[in-house]
């Protein structure tokens, strides 16, 4: 189990805590993970926070970092965890998207599974060790290497509609460009940390905002400004919510968009710009600059993000469409 933090007349003590987390799994071992602590002067709700899943997202960790210094332990209630990079593995590899372990993909492992692999460990131990009893999981990405991103937000839809409406409130709570509800059918097998923990009737939002692994101001800020609005909503911290300038269109599917053929991919379309079904979107060209295919939209809506390396295999994902909720 997670290292306990020092006691004070039977209580956890109150303050900014650093320490290294060891999981209790043994494929986990040979690793820690750094964490922060806050803990308020008031009993109160839980909030997990992470980045790092995919280690080129570095908009994402800047903000981690930069949240263990704004949350006052006299001013909120209740505890805010933070761990700024969890795939420890992949930190001076740089891989993208995947833990260099197992090859896998920790945004698409989660539940996780206590005798899987490396990267099934440790969703399992996010899961059901780091996390146990928190009120909401706050996971931040955004623009590996290759990628521009849209200013958007992703919760997991069930159903359920009480937890679903909770969870859109939660994923609003970020000044996004689009707030995408994935629909119930990703929970029959593994998937990102809202749809992991949406099985379990947990709340967890992802965000993404940034583009290039580079660390870029107004992604930072948006991350944060959303964390600290979620820590508003949830009641760690008194104050209202901060203002939204963004359109936070509500959007009810994901689709992604691969590339027809092997070649160099030239988009003629930005994340966060309105598409229609058929329109050209993009050219797959040759080495020679001939063109070789159209990359067309399959349905009309928003787009999430799209590669910037243009060498693209066929059947590689150029971009990814957001589907406005049908009202």
């Amino acid at each position: 189990m997670p290292e306990q933090l020092p006691e004070q007349d039977g209580s956890i003590t109150p303050g900014i805590h650093r320490r290294l987390l060891r999981f209790s799994n043994p494929k986990l071992s040979d690793h820690v993970w750094p964490l922060c602590e806050i803990r308020g002067s008031q009993p109160g709700p839980r909030l997990c926070i992470s980045a790092g899943v995919h280690v080129n997202e570095v908009s994402a960790i800047e903000a981690a970092v930069r949240l263990q210094k704004l949350f006052d332990p006299q001013k909120m209630r209740g505890s805010v965890e933070i761990i700024p990079l969890i795939n420890q593995p992949a930190r001076f590899q740089y891989s993208e998207y995947v833990c260099p372990i197992d090859g896998r993909n920790i945004n698409f492992s989660f539940p996780g599974k206590p005798d899987g692999s490396f990267t099934e460990a440790l969703c399992d131990a996010v899961t059901t060790e780091w996390t146990k009893g928190a009120a909401c999981y706050v996971d931040m990405h955004g623009g590996d290497l290759r990628e521009q991103v849209a200013f958007f937000s992703i919760y997991q839809r069930t159903g359920d509609d009480n937890f679903d409406a909770e969870a859109r409130a939660l994923a609003m709570c970020f000044d996004a460009e689009i707030v995408v509800g994935l629909p119930p059918k990703h929970m029959e097998q593994p998937g990102r940390p809202p749809t992991g923990f949406a099985r379990q009737r947990r709340f967890s939002i992802m965000s993404e905002a940034g583009s290039h692994g580079m660390v870029e101001h107004d992604a930072v800020e948006y991350h944060v400004a959303g964390v600290l609005n979620i820590a508003r909503h949830i009641g760690v911290l008194p104050e209202a919510r901060s203002q939204f300038v963004r359109g936070r269109v509500p959007c009810d599917d994901y689709i992604w968009v691969d590339s027809p053929e092997d070649g160099e991919f030239h988009a003629l379309v930005d994340p966060g710009c309105q598409v229609t079904k058929g329109q050209q979107l993009g050219t797959i060209y040759s080495l020679f600059g001939d063109p070789l295919a159209p990359v067309v939209a399959p349905v009309d809506g928003l787009m999430l993000w799209r590669m910037t390396h243009p060498t693209l295999k066929a059947g590689m994902a150029t971009l990814a469409i957001a589907v406005e909720e049908r009202r």
